[in-house]
Order: structure tokens, then C-alpha cells, then sequence
């Protein structure tokens, strides 16, 4: 895959959790924004290395959850 599908992917990844976390956790647009730019999930997504990006959105949000809740990432 290409960086520029891989981008594609990371942004379109990134759009539908932080809408996630505004729906479904009660959060306004800038702190759901603020919560995923700044956890471990986000730095994984936006590593390609790590293929995340090829996941589906929802896997995504259940590992940012699952961060938030124990203080760090768990796969």
C-alpha cells in the first residue's frame, strides 16, 4: 500500500473515532480531538510500521477505550 492510501486511511480512521467519542462518551468535539491526539492509540495509528491503520475504525475506538481504562495501551 501506498503512503497516500495509508494516509487516506490513518484520516479516515481518526475522523470516525474522535466522532466515536463525541457520540458514544459524551464529549465535546475538542476534547474527543484533544483525548485521541494524545494517547498511545493515536501515536500506533499514525505509525505505519504498525499496520494499524488497515483496521476497521471501531477496532480502533475499542483499543483507545481499552487504553483509557487502564492507563495504557493493551493488545
Amino acid at each position: 500500500m501506498n503512503t497516500n492510501n495509508a494516509k487516506f486511511l490513518f484520516e479516515g480512521i481518526s475522523a470516525d473515532v474522535v466522532r466515536y467519542l463525541v457520540e458514544r462518551n459524551d464529549m465535546d468535539l475538542q476534547e474527543a480531538i484533544s483525548v485521541f491526539h494524545n494517547s498511545e492509540t493515536f501515536a500506533q495509528l499514525e505509525d505505519f510500521s504498525t499496520g494499524l491503520y488497515i483496521e476497521s475504525p471501531a477496532y480502533v475506538y475499542d483499543l483507545l477505550i481499552s487504553e483509557l481504562k487502564n492507563g495504557k495501551l493493551v493488545q
